[in-house]
């Protein structure tokens, strides 16, 4: 009888690592309601698009972006398509199948150009699905800051988390 030689299916090392989130202020707000549902964060004050590919580059390197990774990017200044391809580059499909980006609200002069850039995405890479922000946040508007863009009220935080949770594929996280 033909011997047959054992099957081993090699370990994902990416299946175990969580959903990672990076972006800016708008993010940051919501950060320990995301890290609640798991979801690792790096997000700062005042980031611009290229910190942001800076950052998701750095993480690539050090082994810490896994299947989904969340981003928003775009609300300190424009976001050029190089700076949306220079952070895709850290992306690709084979390892992170599933990338949100938000598309981004503030009274800024940049925003709708950034937003057709970024809604633009998918067209070019397959892993992208976008979270309108800026439309979303539309039924929170009276939980925003007084500068109309930034979360301050715990409800506005969670209903920010929220979205992301539905977007990555885990409405279980919802509070």
């Amino acid at each position: 009888a033909p011997t047959v030689a054992p099957t081993t299916t090699k370990p994902d090392p990416l299946a175990g690592v969580p959903p990672y989130a990076i972006g800016e202020s708008v993010m940051l707000g919501a950060a320990p309601q995301l890290q609640a549902g798991g979801v690792q964060v790096n997000a700062a004050v005042s980031r611009q698009g290229r910190n942001v590919a800076e950052v998701i580059g750095q993480l690539r390197a050090a082994g810490q972006l896994g299947r989904t990774v969340v981003v928003q990017t775009g609300t300190n200044g424009s976001v050029s398509d190089e700076t949306l391809d220079m952070i895709m580059s850290f992306l690709p499909s084979k390892d992170t199948p599933n990338v949100v980006f938000l598309t981004v609200r503030a009274p800024r002069g940049w925003i709708a150009d950034n937003n057709v850039r970024i809604a633009r995405l998918p067209e070019r890479y397959p892993n992208v699905t976008v979270l309108d922000w800026a439309a979303e946040s539309q039924a929170i508007s009276g939980e925003l800051a007084a500068d109309g863009y930034h979360l301050r009220t715990s409800r506005a935080k969670q209903f920010y988390a929220n979205l992301i949770f539905d977007a990555i594929g885990r409405p279980d996280l919802k509070k």
